[in-house]
């Protein structure tokens, strides 16, 4: 029986999808199980590799940490992941939060970062083997570092990607969307042009240039969205090349995910799109800024990207460290395309 702790958020805990790959090939038979934050417990039950999730609601319990509701909740998890008695658990999330729910569980043996590379030092509090990943790896490597030291394993290891649980009704609406006229041979290309963080993203009028530049006779662009503001800016784009592209519906993760399995390129910010599609064949184009492109876009030559340069002469591993808080984002949004 295994644990994994990685709550949050989707596109992270795609990352950390390499090392549950590994898990499964190592013991096909095991129970898996996961915990994960309620918002993106969808994308965790679609995994046909897991058992059983546990959800947790930490940004709602600590707005009334002490009220009755809360309490029962919190009470309720503990119980839930304590029918259990795990023979390891892996915090990958690194952070106090999952620290506490590492804490709670049953198990010998908890793993976690060590000191040096964990993001909040008193996860390390919680675990009892630690380990420091090599710096410049991808951040799917750090995951998978951390599981394969705990069985002392050094054996290269391959992620063949994997396939969302997807129903039947999914997948004809899928193929519905390939049906299209405007995508009859033609090379589908989807662009996902929204972030969470604004500062990862380029503007539309930029995008559009991109596309621009790119386009040929045999090109057609679907556009999708996740939010309202995003539908806004892909039905701004949508405009621009009316004659070739298509506005889809929100789909979905396993909709989304297996739309792009069926298409020949995916053009993203450092957003949950371009990990999303990272579990499939299919290859990317992305554009990072304020994160590392090395660091976290999909591994494998067919995920290529371009990474803006930062004026102000800021250096990172992982992400710059006003990637919050930076009013212009010029590493983003004044790159030349």
């Amino acid at each position: 029986k295994i644990l994994f702790g990685k709550t949050s958020a989707l596109g992270d805990i795609i990352h950390a999808f390499t090392a549950l790959a590994y898990v499964r090939k190592r013991f096909p038979d095991a129970e898996v199980d996961w915990v994960v934050e309620e918002p993106f417990a969808e994308l965790v039950r679609a995994h046909p590799g897991i058992t059983r999730v546990y959800t947790i609601n930490s940004r709602k319990w600590r707005k009334s940490l002490f009220s009755r509701k809360s309490l029962d909740a919190i009470s309720d998890f503990k119980n839930q992941l304590r029918e259990n008695t795990y023979d390891v658990v892996f915090d990958l999330q690194g952070n106090i939060k999952s620290g506490l729910v590492t804490a709670v569980s049953l198990s010998k043996n908890k793993v976690g970062f060590a000191w040096k590379c964990s993001p909040e030092w008193p996860n390390t509090l919680f675990t009892n083997k630690r380990f420091n990943p090599p710096a410049g790896k991808n951040i799917r490597e750090d995951y998978l570092y951390l599981v394969q030291s705990y069985f002392q394993d050094t054996a290269p290891f391959e992620e063949k990607g994997v396939r969302l649980k997807c129903s039947v009704e999914g997948e004809k609406q899928v193929a519905e969307i390939l049906e299209h006229p405007l995508l009859k041979e033609k090379k589908k290309v989807l662009v996902c042009g929204g972030s969470n963080w604004k500062n990862k993203q380029i503007p539309k009028e930029a995008l559009a240039d991109f596309l621009r530049k790119n386009n040929t006779p045999e090109t057609a662009y679907l556009f999708a969205w996740g939010t309202p503001q995003e539908k806004e800016e892909a039905e701004w784009l949508v405009k621009q090349f009316s004659e070739c592209s298509i506005l889809l519906d929100r789909l979905p993760l396993p909709l989304l995910q297996k739309l792009m399995s069926a298409i020949d390129l995916v053009v993203s910010m450092d957003s949950l799109p371009l990990h999303l599609c990272g579990t499939t064949a299919t290859p990317t184009f992305s554009f990072f800024g304020p994160s590392s492109a090395k660091k976290y876009k999909p591994l494998g030559a067919q995920h290529q990207s371009k990474q803006g340069a930062c004026p102000y002469g800021r250096t990172f591993e992982k992400r710059c460290p006003v990637l919050r808080t930076c009013p212009t984002a010029p590493c983003t949004k004044s790159q030349p395309l």
